[in-house]
């Protein structure tokens, strides 16, 4: 599949606002059967990104995370419900040793301390699930939390889960990513437009990176790289040339998931790129042609609740179901959804 890299002067002629469609209505809300574990042994309020594996016997098994936490936790979603499922850890309460590359050093405007993970992005691939850390300043204290700076990757065979790998190198990449690279370890508001990741899917070797901001000129972006060149064992940064790629997203709207088809294409669930009032939508693009990105439909406005979680269940010729859960919600606040492909 040929894939874009597009130059500054490129970006700029590229349209900022996707076809629009009709708004979506949810088929059907997916309830959870128990909570989901959230701070204080309270149910999750803050679940950041959904993937499954493909079903086995009409169960789907799926791995969740929740934007502030050490851990991962899978479920099972079957007849109309989500079942929590056993937690994973991914870090402990210090710096990995044995982690593919080297901790980067992140200007943001204070330095914090080795936290939780912080979640933002989980996808599925090739037999592993892989979850990735916002990669962004503290949103309220604007700290660097090196532990949000991390890559995990989970082989899911049919037994119990493996130890899961840990990269330092997604930094590398954003550092290097053109355009938005100036936007790495600034702040998490309007004015600084600082960069935070909250989207991840892997087709192949190819890992894309859905950012939230920096949001330009109505521009959201991806950045890719190579599955193999991030998890090379080493402590060695990667040199390897990142790949941009911008769509028309909307005035002041990022990415906050993605979930790949089969045919390589992406699903894009899009938002305000900070606190801004605009809808939320799923696009569909296209990385070999992002000029061409449509919007599929407008999710229904939910007072306080931000669609952040965003995975595909089946595709049944040109019609997908798919999965959006919200932060802010108790349990993910689940719903699914049917979506016309053309």
């Amino acid at each position: 599949m040929r894939l874009a890299i597009l130059p500054a002067l490129a970006l700029s002629l590229l349209a900022t606002s996707p076809a629009r469609a009709e708004p979506l209505k949810p088929e059907r809300k997916i309830e959870a059967t128990s909570d989901f574990a959230g701070k204080k042994r309270k149910a999750a309020k803050d679940i950041s990104g959904i993937a499954c594996r493909p079903p086995a016997g009409g169960d789907y098994r799926c791995l969740l995370i929740n934007d502030e936490n050490k851990a991962a936790q899978f479920a099972t979603v079957k007849q109309g419900t989500i079942t929590p499922g056993p937690s994973l850890p991914l870090i402990k309460g210090s710096a990995p040793t044995g982690a593919s590359g080297r901790q980067p050093a992140i200007g943001c405007p204070k330095q914090g301390d080795f936290e939780d993970f912080d979640g933002e992005g989980v996808a599925f691939a090739d037999r592993h699930f892989y979850v990735v850390g916002s990669h962004g300043c503290s949103r309220r204290s604007g700290e660097y939390r090196p532990s949000s700076f991390l890559l995990a990757r989970i082989a899911a065979g049919n037994g119990e889960p493996g130890t899961p790998e840990l990269s330092w190198r997604v930094a590398d990449l954003l550092g290097a990513a053109g355009d938005v690279a100036p936007f790495v370890g600034k702040a998490l508001d309007e004015t600084s437009n600082g960069l935070n990741i909250e989207g991840l899917a892997v087709v192949g070797d190819r890992l894309w990176l859905g950012l939230r901001a920096p949001s330009l000129g109505g521009r959201a972006f991806l950045v890719g790289g190579s599955v193999a060149d991030l998890f090379k064992p080493g402590s060695e940064p990667t040199t390897a040339r990142p790949q941009l790629l911008a769509f028309a997203a909307g005035a002041q709207r990022g990415v906050r998931d993605l979930a790949p088809l089969a045919d390589g294409r992406l699903l894009v669930l899009v938002g305000p790129a900070q606190e801004q009032d605009v809808p939320y939508a799923i696009l569909l693009l296209d990385p070999a042609d992002p000029a061409a990105v449509r919007e599929l439909g407008q999710l229904r406005p939910r007072e306080d609740a931000k669609a952040e979680a965003l995975t595909v269940l089946a595709q049944e010729r040109d019609e997908l179901r798919v999965l959006v859960g919200y932060d802010s919600e108790k349990n993910g606040g689940f719903e699914e959804y049917r979506l016309k492909l053309r």
